[in-house]
């Protein structure tokens, strides 16, 4: 059965997850950190890399890539700790370059004692242990090892959006403009000026996303906002998101959160 605990702080927020199913191809403006806990992990492919997480391997995905999760028949998907980390926060507190990778590999490798530390921070916030600014010390004191354990992996090649073709650029503000709207992207082709075509292959080139991910990934990012928001129903944002029916989001949102919309909302109100 799916079901999520949330965290927030100012890193972005961490998420202990029991999946309902695969998870599609997606990305987010976060970057992304995933620790198996129990049960089947299942593969996850990061960009064209297939990893599977385990006791000894924990999987790095950067902001923006591509990523999906799943699961051979018969398996169900097991229990996940699932850390969201916002890039400004990352940038304060490793101080990178803006051109840089923060995981050049995907696989993460994992010491008995780093484990363990990530398994104790499961049970300090399931049973809600200790004041609310020590989890988030704990929270952070983790990410921290997880990103010196990462640290040799960096590269310098740039990401999406450092250096992008002035064509690629008015994709991406049409897309964000029309975000709660629908999108046809041979019009949008042709309103840069490209084939079809040239115009995936550019967009694919410069953000590591086909268009249909990246656009798929605006319309989450807006639908956790109004999820979380919490100010308005959920058939209202399915309404919002240009969705014609509430069980085609529910499937939406699932198939890239993990969970459905009301089993995101509630774990949201009771996040720190």
């Amino acid at each position: 059965m799916a079901s999520i605990k949330l965290y927030k702080g100012a890193f972005g927020h961490v998420s202990m997850l029991n999946a309902a199913s695969d998870l599609v191809t997606h990305a987010h403006g976060e970057a992304h950190l995933i620790i198996w806990l129990e049960g089947d992990a299942g593969e996850i492919m990061v960009g064209e890399r297939r990893v599977t997480p385990g006791p000894d391997c924990a999987i790095g995905v950067n902001s923006f890539e591509p990523h999906s999760h799943s699961f051979s028949p018969g398996e169900e998907p097991g229990r996940f700790l699932a850390f969201y980390i916002e890039p400004d926060w990352a940038a304060q507190r490793l101080g990178p370059k803006p051109a840089t990778k923060l995981f050049q590999e995907p696989s993460i490798a994992l010491e008995p004692w780093l484990r363990a530390a990530a398994v104790s921070l499961v049970d300090r916030l399931e049973t809600e242990w200790g004041s609310a600014d020590l989890n988030v010390y704990e929270v952070e004191r983790l990410i921290d090892q997880l990103f010196e354990a990462a640290l040799s992996a960096r590269s310098a090649k740039g990401m999406p959006g450092t250096h992008l073709d002035f064509r690629v650029r008015k994709a991406v503000e049409m897309m964000r403009a029309n975000v709660s709207g629908r999108m046809n992207f041979d019009k949008m082709a042709r309103n840069v000026g490209l084939s079809r075509p040239h115009f995936f292959a550019l967009f694919k080139e410069q953000m590591n996303l086909t268009p249909n991910v990246y656009w798929n990934t605006l319309r989450m990012e807006e639908a956790l906002r109004q999820v979380e928001a919490d100010g308005e129903s959920l058939t209202a944002v399915a309404c919002n998101l240009g969705f014609t029916t509430q069980s085609n989001f529910t499937r939406f949102f699932r198939d890239h959160a993990g969970v459905p919309p009301a089993v995101y909302r509630e774990a949201a109100r009771g996040a720190a």
